[in-house]
This record gives structure tokens, sequence and C-alpha cells, in this order.
């Protein structure tokens, strides 16, 4: 009798585990029936990602969608965003919106993606290749256009002006920054540098930006007429440069535009330390990439680029327009 019971809760526990192996090889389902999408972002820290993920999650919440919003922890790490991909793609989601950390390398899985029948839209940073469905961003070399454009007004057209770039690869960046450069020459401006940033990190914008403004002290003057930092770390990476030579006892008279907007950035253009922003709208981009990575799940067709918009944001524009304190987050 004993060994008969055992018999029995054996096999039971052999059915059991069969039963679990087997469930985990199964597409991606909702339970109750809903369009599964998984949001990757470039990263899962910071204000701009954080506030990709509010518009992310609204968007998600208004089509009763079941959103998977997983991303690396740093915008470097292009082999873990790829193993993130290649599991929603064994996961079986019906939809990916992506913003992909590399053009180049983040193509393959992307083609690998649509193959197997999931439809990719892509947000944020633009990606080589056709497969995907759409492309919902900022335009990026309008953005950089937009700060020569200030710069220049601010200078006359004359003076030496440096663009402080994000790391190489980065779409999002790198037309920023060649939007930047082409109209300042365009405007007359000289640029006399356009590093790029060691890492995704602060720390590696601020050591570069730090190392070359070195180059350009002269007589105790950073003899530098304008800068432009293209990305959220690169601005603050900045700021924080003019600080450290500031306290130094170096005298700094410049135009600063930085691109991006965080609660420390906001309060430097209200307190005049840097001239202004070149403004995406986060929330909006997160939003439209799961509305329109939704749209496609249901088989509809979308428009190849959705551009969200973007605005330059100075210390008289935050203190008189409503619709540009809300867009940085004021009341």
């Amino acid at each position: 009798m004993k060994n008969s019971f055992l018999a029995a809760l054996l096999s039971l526990s052999i059915i059991a585990l069969i039963g679990g192996c087997s469930s985990s090889n199964e597409s991606e389902s909702s339970d109750d029936g809903n369009i599964v999408i998984a949001a990757i972002p470039k990263a899962t820290g910071g204000d701009f990602w954080e506030t990709v993920e509010v518009g992310a999650r609204r968007a998600a919440a208004e089509l009763d969608v079941n959103l998977k919003w997983e991303g690396t922890v740093t915008e470097t790490d292009i082999a873990e965003q790829t193993k993130i991909i290649e599991n929603m793609i064994n996961l079986g989601v019906d939809a990916i919106a992506l913003a992909p950390l590399n053009n180049q390398a983040q193509r393959k899985p992307v083609k690998t993606a649509v193959d197997n029948g999931i439809p990719v839209v892509v947000f944020d940073s633009s990606i080589d290749g056709d497969s995907h469905s759409s492309f919902v961003a900022t335009d990026n070399r309008l953005g950089g256009s937009l700060g020569a454009d200030f710069i220049a007004e601010q200078l006359n057209s004359k003076g030496r002006v440096i663009v402080f770039r994000y790391v190489q690869g980065t779409a999002s960046t790198t037309k920023r920054s060649d939007g930047f450069i082409e109209t300042a020459k365009a405007k007359g401006l000289e640029v006399v540098a356009d590093p790029y940033s060691e890492s995704g990190t602060l720390e590696g914008s601020k050591s570069v930006i730090a190392n070359t403004f070195e180059r350009f002290i002269e007589d105790g003057k950073l003899a530098i007429d304008g800068i432009f930092a293209a990305n959220l770390t690169a601005t603050l990476g900045a700021a924080s440069a003019l600080d450290d030579l500031r306290a130094g006892g170096i005298k700094v008279d410049l135009a600063f535009v930085g691109f991006d907007s965080s609660k420390k950035l906001v309060e430097e253009v209200q307190a005049g330390k840097i001239d202004a922003l070149i403004v995406q709208s986060p929330e909006k981009m997160g939003y439209l990439a799961v509305k329109t990575a939704h749209a496609v799940a249901n088989g509809e067709t979308v428009d190849s680029l959705i551009d969200t918009g973007v605005q330059v944001v100075t210390a008289e524009r935050l203190a008189n327009e409503p619709e540009i304190r809300a867009l940085v987050g004021l009341k």
C-alpha cells in the first residue's frame, strides 16, 4: 500500500514537472486575451526614460494593452539589450517598441523579430534597415540646427564653439550634433572641437568635457564663445565642468545650449547658467510608441515616420508660456 502511494505521488510530480516545463516554451499570451507589447527603452533610469515610461503606460492603460517594460541599466550595454529583444521574441509578444542603443548592432535582432511575425516600432533613435514598421522620434537633426541658430544669434554669427557629443553609434545624438555643426558652420561659427563621451554616464561625459575645456583656457579665461551639449548627461556634465572652472577662478563667458530636460537643468536655465535647452516630449514619445505598436499588432497601416516635436526652452519662455512650463514639468 505504501509503495503504491509513493508511485502515484511520483507520477503526479512528473506530470506537474512536464506541465511546468512545457508552459515555459509557450508564446507569451495574456490570460484576458489582451495584446502584449514589449517596450524596450535605452535604459530604465533617469528623468528622460522614466518620463517615456509614463507615456508608454498611459497608452497601455487607454488601449487595454499588457505592457512589458524592460531595459538595460545603462545606455551602453548593447549586448544586454540584444538579449532582452531575443527574450521578447522567445516569449512571443504581439509587438515590440524599441529604442535601439546602436543603429547597426540592433538591426539583426529587429529583423529576427519581424521574421518571427512580431512587428517592431522603433522610437527615439533610428536603426539601419527597413524591417521596422515605424519610427517614432524627435527630429534630432532639426533639434541640433535649432541649437546652432540660437547660439549664432547670441554671438552675432561670430565665435568659436564646441559640440559635446554622446557615445559613438547612438543615432539620435549623432544627428543632433551633425545638425548643429552643419548649421553653425553655415551661420559663420567656427566649430573647434566635437569630442565623444567616454561612456554613457555623467562621469564619462564630464571627464571628456573638463579635459576639452583645459585645452582652451588662455590667460585665466575659457576662450570659447559657445557650447552645445547633445543630450542630458552631456549637458549636466558641461554645467558641472563650468561650475568647477568658475570655482577655480577661471572666467567663463559663453552661450550654452543643452539638449533634453531635467529638474536640475531647468533650474540652471532659470538661474541664467544655461541659455537654452532643446527639449523633446518624452512622455508623448512613449505614448505614441506604444500606440503605434498596438496599431501594427492589429494589422493597421501606420506612418513610417512620426515626429514627436521639439522646443527651444529659455528662461523667458519658462516665465511666460504655460505650455513650455508643462513640457518641462513645472506648474
